[in-house]
């Protein structure tokens, strides 16, 4: 098994495995449920040589013959990681474990430590909203009452489904009006017990001693007898295999994973119960108003082109936005992926951006001067209207698009716009409603087709 921490980072590594002529097949939570048994089943038969898998390659897999274990990015705690690695070597005489640590690995875990629990407020909102309501919510109805995205949203219903808060029944959720306490205390330490793990699986990747010593400590082995050491690992000086690379290997490996171009699919359905935010929008969204499929350069979570992206997007010392001119190393992968998805356009609209507005202004020019056609305007925000936040469930950041963006066209290239097919230029996109309203705005104005180009997904 070779573990990633994402999704993007599993589909990029097994990608650049099966180019090597290697046979594997990714694994994750987005994999189809009847792919993943057929996935498990080609490795217990050794039909593949591994399976490239997030988290979602759980406990309940087991095969007694896995030859090795290779983590691509660390875990976030010494005890999952033994979890993982323990399945390595069940009924062999050898098995091996190697752990690739990754510059961005605390970056990410914080990500997930950001989907845990909620905060009181947003748990309180919830059971208001249910007890308000005329009858069971759906997951969809809730997110338009609550902020918070679904996956966060169905975790916490979970929880309090098991503390008697809440009753999952036919068409959604009830509140049962049993008293439900907030323990704030209890959170806490779970979250000082995350932050603890995660550092002893920093200092795990530092240890230059026993690594099975520090493991077994850190599990709390109660037969762990003072100096005793595996004699099996790295750090007990064991024959360590040599494991550098060639350096045509290495280039092979980038150049699959730094190819620039992911599709940005357009949104088809609006959000349920946009009616409750202010917005009379409902079903599926009318052809004629959508975007076309578009193209970003990489995934944010993603390896290769994603990690200049992660430092392009990281706040600047103060904290805020940092903004400027694209960088001279993304505007050649900019160039590629144009030239690879060839958008039949005659002008562009760059989406201005509040936090980057050099960036994006920068972006939009160099993109039309290098096809050769005007920018001929700006989808801009409404004057007046705060900027929504982005760490919000669909709903309400549908919501919050719709009410601040608004067309910023000249009166002659308003008059010159239909008929015509332009190129949305914007810097990254995560929900995809600032694309999806700003290409309604566009397509009602008589565009015949909006052509969306953003740097990162994510």
């Amino acid at each position: 098994i070779v573990y990633c921490l994402t999704v993007a980072q599993a589909e990029q590594v097994a990608a650049a495995l099966r180019k090597a002529g290697l046979e594997v097949r990714a694994y994750t939570g987005q994999t189809d449920p009847a792919e993943r048994l057929e996935c498990e089943a080609d490795l217990l038969a050794n039909r593949v040589k591994a399976l490239v898998a997030t988290s979602a390659l759980g406990m309940g897999f087991d095969k007694p013959d896995l030859g090795f274990v290779v983590h691509v990015g660390a875990p976030p705690s010494p005890i999952a990681y033994y979890q993982q690695v323990g399945r390595a070597g069940r009924a062999t005489a050898r098995a091996d474990v190697f752990l690739l640590p990754g510059t961005d690995d605390a970056a990410v875990w914080a990500w997930f430590a950001d989907q845990s629990f909620p905060g009181e407020e947003a748990v309180r909102a919830t059971l208001a909203a249910l007890a308000e309501a005329d009858g069971p919510l759906s997951l969809p109805a809730l997110e338009a009452r609550v902020d918070l995205r679904r996956t966060r949203l169905e975790s916490m219903l979970k929880v309090l489904d098991v503390d008697g808060a809440v009753r999952r029944v036919t068409g959604g959720w009830v509140a049962t009006g049993e008293p439900w306490t907030y323990d704030a205390e209890r959170y806490a330490r779970v979250a000082a017990t995350r932050r603890a793990e995660q550092e002893a699986m920093l200092a795990y990747a530092r240890h230059d001693g026993c690594r099975m010593a520090f493991l077994r400590a850190q599990l709390d082995d109660p037969e762990l007898a003072g100096g005793w050491t595996c004699g099996r690992c790295d750090g007990c000086g064991a024959p360590f295999p040599d494991v550098a690379p060639d350096a045509a290997a290495v280039d092979a490996a980038r150049a699959t994973t730094r190819v620039p171009g992911v599709e940005v699919l357009p949104r088809r359905q609006w959000p349920s119960g946009m009616a409750a935010l202010g917005v009379e929008v409902a079903g599926r969204i009318p052809p004629e108003e959508q975007a076309e499929p578009g193209r970003a350069v990489a995934r944010l979570d993603g390896i290769g082109w994603g990690q200049a992206l992660r430092a392009l997007f990281a706040p600047g010392p103060d904290g805020e936005p940092a903004d400027g001119e694209l960088p001279a190393d993304l505007r050649g992968p900019v160039l590629a992926v144009l030239a690879a998805w060839r958008p039949a356009v005659e002008g562009v609209v760059a989406v201005a951006s509040d936090a980057r507005p050099r960036l994006v202004e920068h972006l939009a020019a160099g993109v039309a001067r290098h096809l050769g056609v005007p920018v001929v305007g700006r989808v801009a925000p409404r004057p007046g209207v705060p900027a929504g936040r982005h760490d919000v469930n669909s709903a309400t950041r549908l919501a919050g698009v719709w009410r601040r963006l608004a067309l910023d066209l000249s009166p002659a290239a308003a008059a010159g716009l239909p008929g015509r097919a332009v190129l949305l230029v914007d810097d990254r996109t995560d929900s995809g409603w600032t694309l999806t309203v700003a290409a309604r705005l566009l397509r009602g104005a008589g565009a015949a087709a909006v052509h969306p180009l953003v740097l990162a997904v994510g």
